[in-house]
């Protein structure tokens, strides 16, 4: 009889904790093997917690990649910090990469746009001989320029890559900001205080606040924009070459567009995707190129209504 008690208990024991083993399993968002502790028994990541929405409270699974708030809209993740990882979960498709993009210039959201781009994923897949034999040189001013050849070295080509687009970011909003007074490349000689304290007080003008402002974001072909020149031949080519060094399964440009009062907010990225997500992988693109848009501001820019108007009609 105790024999029997003991095999019963055994049995309730193992099956209660299989029970609460169902009920705790999480998948490890860093190696992808299912767990039951508070630690990943493959890798050691520690078990993610449920993501909150900081505004209305509602709560989603740690693995299920959701960035905005399916209840209220707010933003709840922007880039996966149990992984470890500098990039966000990524997109089902190209246009909702590029709206969270623009969603974060909306929100000033330094963080949000950031999130949109393949950071690791571009990297991994990045082949820089192919990117030096498409621009034919080498440049110490160039980003990525050193082999992929060690953890160290895809490590620091990760954040090379991210500076980049940073910087074109960071180029672009003093762009918008400033207008007219964009110094374009230009030293701004700042002999006397009052130079200083004039020269700083143009970016107190209102456009950045500007910015929230932004309207109801949609998708246009980059033909819209170019006089149907994206899609010839040997553009169509070159987008090709272009992009065969992000070692992406495809890529695709569209243009995302704004109105913002009486002005016109453009972005043009290069959109590319891994497995089955898109990412932005840099602000720049074909279409840029093609319609002569400075390199200072190719991460947006901003035109009359009239302006724009007139490009998309001719």
């Amino acid at each position: 009889m105790k024999k029997l008690i003991a095999v019963f208990l055994c049995i309730m024991l193992v099956t209660g904790c299989s029970y609460a083993f169902a009920g705790d399993a999480w998948v490890c968002p860093q190696c992808g093997a299912e767990n039951g502790e508070n630690f990943c028994v493959k890798c050691g990541t520690p078990k993610p917690e449920m993501l909150v929405c900081p505004a209305c409270g509602e709560q989603y699974p740690p693995d299920s990649g959701v960035v905005f708030c399916g209840k209220c809209g707010t933003k709840i993740l922007q880039n996966d910090l149990s992984s470890g990882k500098l990039e966000g979960p990524g997109f089902d498709t190209p246009e909702e990469a590029l709206a969270c993009y623009m969603e974060g210039l909306k929100n000033l959201d330094f963080e949000q746009m950031l999130s949109a781009f393949a950071w690791e994923t571009q990297a991994e897949h990045y082949s820089i001989d192919m990117f030096f034999n498409r621009i034919k040189s080498y440049s110490p001013t160039v980003k990525p320029r050193i082999p992929f050849i060690n953890d160290f070295m895809l490590a620091v080509n990760t954040e090379e890559i991210r500076a980049a687009q940073i910087d074109m970011i960071y180029r672009s909003l003093e762009a918008y900001i400033l207008g007219e007074d964009y110094p374009n490349g230009q030293i701004v000689e700042l002999k006397e205080e009052e130079d200083t304290e004039a020269f700083l007080q143009k970016f107190d003008n209102g456009r950045l606040e500007k910015l929230s402002g932004m309207g109801e974001i949609r998708f246009i072909s980059p033909d819209l924009v170019t006089g149907n020149k994206f899609s010839m031949p040997i553009n169509t080519e070159n987008f090709k070459k272009q992009t065969a060094h992000y070692g992406a399964n495809e890529a695709v440009n569209i243009v995302g567009v704004a109105e913002i009062g009486d002005e016109v907010l453009c972005c043009c990225p290069t959109i590319c995707r891994y497995g089955e997500k898109w990412y932005l992988v840099s602000c720049a693109s074909m279409t840029d190129y093609i319609i002569g848009i400075e390199v200072a501001k190719q991460a947006f820019i901003s035109v009359t209504a009239e302006q724009f108007h007139s490009v998309i009609n001719q």
